[in-house]
């Protein structure tokens, strides 16, 4: 009896820890929408922001030569993933970086940043406009050091790393959009050393 009791608590306890998980998935994939949209907006609207021609000619020429956003190691990637824990895929937009927790988020490539606020599911988000419908995002940052409007450049220090996604880690989390369209960052950027 004592063991059936234990499995039991078991079983309600795998069981409620998944549908936490399923909840947790669903609220992402939610707030992966709502990226998506806002992406969609803010390129539609471009013309809204004054400096926004200054974006540059796009990311077509930097593919593969892209500056890494942060030093740490890549511990999720693009593309169809399994949920370590229970039997449920999740489509990958980007990857996580683990790095240390305020370590400094590089820009990937030149351009202006277009979005630079606190999302659900993301945390605090920045999205950099590289021109002809190319962007990059960097999500769960502790702070950001440029604004609306800013130009960037290439390597230069955009914001911090941060804990402020689902997972209890400092990460970052980095998108590649080319045309709109979500990419494989690993693909464009560069050969680590």
């Amino acid at each position: 009896q004592a063991e059936q009791k234990k499995k039991r608590r078991l079983a309600s306890r795998i069981h409620d820890e998944q549908a936490m998980h399923e909840r947790a998935i669903a609220e992402l994939e939610k707030s992966a929408a709502k990226v998506e949209n806002l992406v969609r907006t803010l390129l539609q609207e471009q013309e809204k922001f004054a400096r926004i021609r200054e974006a540059g000619d796009g990311l077509t020429e930097a593919k593969g030569d892209l500056h890494w956003p942060s030093d740490g190691k890549v511990i999720a990637f693009f593309g169809r993933q399994k949920h370590p824990h229970f039997d449920t895929f999740l489509q990958r937009k980007g990857i996580d970086i683990k790095a240390n927790q305020g370590s400094v988020i590089r820009s990937a490539f030149d351009g202006v940043a277009v979005f630079a606020d606190w999302l659900k599911g993301y945390g605090l988000l920045l999205i950099i406009d590289h021109g002809l419908g190319d962007v990059s995002l960097y999500a769960h940052a502790s702070s950001l050091l440029v604004n609306v409007g800013d130009q960037v450049k290439a390597g230069q220090p955009v914001g911090a790393v941060g804990d402020t996604g689902l997972t209890g880690d400092s990460m970052l989390y980095f998108e590649v959009r080319a045309g709109g369209k979500v990419v494989d960052p690993m693909k464009w950027l560069s050969a680590r050393k």
